[in-house]
């Protein structure tokens, strides 16, 4: 598609103090691409006054208030709303490169592109906690990690949660984050991973960055968790098993994670690894409860050897094509 219809969609609850970090930068992105983008702050029900402060300060910003505080479960009830073929969307807690906009849209060119990510430095830029994302699954175990070292636009597993250009219209046809993965974690990778099922690629993209202040959304949300923010551990921990539980339903894949598992809780059991048994015993409880939507959304099978050989690999430069491409509503239903 080319000169895409594209706007921010930014989410927020009770982030005044990041939002004025993160609205210059984005409103200078917007000067910077040629076309329009609108901005919507997402608001999740905050109770410090954000809209009231955004309204005044920010003028020119679309304030769109959720019905309740869903997380960014939230975004599922915004973008079939919206118009646009591309949504950005992006946590409060960063900042942008003034470049973002046209970068990010010039892959949608490639009509199978489903979402784009790019480089994320930490708030004070001095490391790159960002790269495509690689995996192996092998053992009945899926390990899944960021190449920092393969700076270079790429193939990854899934777009990071923080910034991610997606195609609309194919984030609704996906059904958009699955709630499988409420509150939070997994849902990013769980969603990359669906559209590599339907065919649709999730692009790493390390020339246009932002700077990522982590987990300052979440202190928002959920206050800063004991032990060192054990909560969001857990969280992870667990969403990883409802991920394959859900998404690997290779037989092979299945037994060999039915064995590993079996050694694993006899080896935590002698341990006495309480924090993990209890963490286990939790997800299988939530996943009892969940299984039956999580398995209607379950994707289509798809090749993981094939998969894991293009997620890091390097995408070729993208050309314009002569005419644009716009994904139609009807044939995306089919």
């Amino acid at each position: 598609m080319r000169n895409p219809t594209i706007c921010f969609a930014v989410l927020n609850y009770n982030g005044q103090g990041h939002l004025r970090e993160l609205l210059p930068t984005l409103l200078e992105a917007v000067r910077h691409y040629p076309h329009d983008c609108p901005i919507v702050i997402l608001d999740n029900q905050s109770t410090e006054g954000d809209v009231t402060w955004l309204t005044r300060n920010y003028p020119s910003v679309d304030v769109v208030v959720a019905p309740s505080d869903d997380y960014l479960f939230s975004y599922n009830w915004l973008l079939p709303q919206r118009k646009e073929d591309i949504v950005i969307l992006l946590n409060n807690d960063v900042r942008v490169s003034p470049n973002l906009i046209g970068i990010l849209a010039r892959h949608f060119n490639e009509p199978t592109t489903f979402a784009v990510s790019c480089k994320a430095f930490t708030w004070d830029g001095l490391h790159v906690n960002s790269g495509p994302c690689t995996f192996d699954a092998r053992r009945g175990w899926l390990k899944a990690e960021y190449a920092f070292s393969r700076q270079r636009t790429s193939y990854t597993l899934f777009p990071g949660g923080a910034c991610i250009a997606v195609d609309r219209l194919k984030f609704l046809a996906l059904g958009g984050f699955d709630r499988l993965f409420y509150p939070a974690y997994g849902e990013d990778k769980d969603l990359g991973f669906r559209a590599w099922c339907k065919g649709w690629k999730c692009i790493y993209e390390p020339n246009c960055h932002i700077f990522h202040r982590e987990g300052g959304t979440w202190d928002v949300n959920e206050g800063t968790a004991e032990g060192g923010g054990s909560r969001p551990a857990a969280l992870i921990e667990r969403t990883n098993y409802f991920f394959m539980w859900r998404n690997l339903r290779h037989s092979t894949f299945r037994l060999n994670h039915a064995v590993y598992l079996s050694w694993l809780i006899c080896r935590k059991t002698a341990e006495r690894d309480v924090r993990w048994l209890n963490a286990f015993r939790e997800a299988r409880q939530l996943w009892k409860q969940r299984r039956g939507n999580a398995l209607r959304n379950s994707p289509e099978r798809i090749s993981l050897s094939a998969l894991r050989q293009i997620c890091g690999s390097p995408v070729v430069e993208p050309r314009f094509s002569e005419e644009p491409s716009i994904t139609s509503e009807e044939s995306l239903k089919k």
